[in-house]
């Protein structure tokens, strides 16, 4: 009896070997398969995880720090290492939400942060910040939700009475204000639900026809944030600002709105500013885009030399004659040639003076980028 037991137990041993494999293969093939989609380079990092976007990938700590953003030969292309956070799997349009100091901001892949971290966390499932979606974020700042560009322009403007935005799909968002609910286009402005064409057709045509006793009676929770929701408006201006030797933009509450990026700058005059980096300048509107590229050289700008002579000679006599100081003479010249010179870069009119020509004439600009006459 015991010789037939062993003979049955030798018989059951590879059905029994080959269940277990089977059941191994299942539990290892499967996370295989899946990484299979997405491969991480060979680099000298330890700890490499897959983004959002093919081509990246992100070095982490032991601990889950951010080191670095890597590309698809194991080559660092951004340096991670003083954020607190990063959120790969919100990268997207080439913007990457980063976290610093518990503020949010956003890198582009040069590594340069075009949105400064300046917005509040996120709270809730959803985490602690939003992708670009249609080139447009939505954001929170001091509490308040409000929708940004990826040049960091105001679009919607940060309010207490928006409970939650949606982020962009199909060029519309939608929002939320206590129980009523609209939607905005992607210059913030009020559009149609995109579900309800027709239904939104129909109440227009009701509501002009209505009789002023009867819009007064409408309780239609929609309809009235749409009429009497006010619209804060953006800012209007930004002043120039400097930080750790570079020059940005910061809004009336002394928030950063253009980062400190620029060697000098003018500041804005007509919607747009003079911002030099190294030797060359350009134009960026108030969102910060680059709207006339960096073409024009710093050293460009001859201030008229013949009449700077003159007046030189004119305060001269004028001096001898007065019984002044000639080092006072010099510095009124001085001061008149600075003066001068740091009118450059700056629109009025419609036009701005850029450079000078050989003869000393002076080269302006339209708010295109295109030479026009400095008379």
């Amino acid at each position: 009896m015991p010789l037939l037991v062993s003979t049955l137990s030798l018989l059951q041993a590879p059905r029994l070997y080959l269940m277990a494999g089977v059941l191994l293969s299942t539990i290892f093939v499967m996370p295989t398969a899946e990484a299979a989609s997405c491969k991480t380079p060979k680099s000298y990092y330890k700890n490499v995880a897959c983004t959002a976007a093919s081509g990246y990938f992100l070095a982490v700590t032991d601990f889950g720090a951010p080191v670095a953003l890597i590309d698809n030969k194991g080559k660092r292309v951004v340096d991670l290492s003083r954020y607190q956070k990063v959120d790969a799997d919100k990268l997207s349009s080439g913007l990457l939400p980063v976290l610093r100091h518990g503020r949010v901001g956003y890198i582009n892949m040069q590594g340069r942060e075009v949105i400064p971290t300046i917005y509040d966390m996120f709270k809730g499932n959803g985490g602690w910040a939003r992708p670009v979606s249609e080139g447009r974020i939505v954001v929170k700042r001091n509490g308040d939700y409000g929708v940004i560009g990826t040049g960091n322009q105001t679009i919607v403007p940060f309010t207490s009475t928006i409970t939650d935005i949606d982020d962009y799909r199909g060029g519309v968002a939608r929002i939320r204000r206590n129980q009523s609910t609209s939607w905005l286009d992607k210059n913030g402005k009020t559009t149609s639900d995109p579900n309800a064409k027709n239904e939104n057709n129909e109440a227009m045509s009701a509501s002009n026809n209505a009789s002023p006793n009867n819009a007064a009676s409408n309780n239609d929770p929609m309809s009235a944030a749409q009429i009497k929701s006010p619209r804060s408006t953006p800012f209007t201006t930004l002043q120039p600002d400097q930080q750790d030797g570079r020059w940005g933009f910061v809004d009336d509450k002394n928030v950063t709105m253009i980062t400190y990026s620029f060697d000098e700058v003018r500041p804005f005059s007509e919607g747009l500013a003079g911002v030099r980096v190294n030797n060359k300048w350009g134009f960026v509107n108030l969102g910060g885009e680059l709207v006339i590229p960096f073409r024009f050289d710093n050293d460009g700008l001859i201030t008229d030399s013949v009449d700077s002579t003159k007046n030189k000679s004119s305060i001269e006599t004028e001096t001898d004659n007065e019984n002044l100081n000639v080092s006072e003479s010099e510095d009124s010249i001085r001061s008149t040639i600075n003066t001068e010179s740091e009118s450059a870069f700056i629109f009025k009119d419609n036009k701005a003076w850029v450079g000078n020509l050989q003869d000393g004439s002076k080269i302006c600009i339209d708010k295109e980028g295109s030479n026009v006459s400095c008379g």
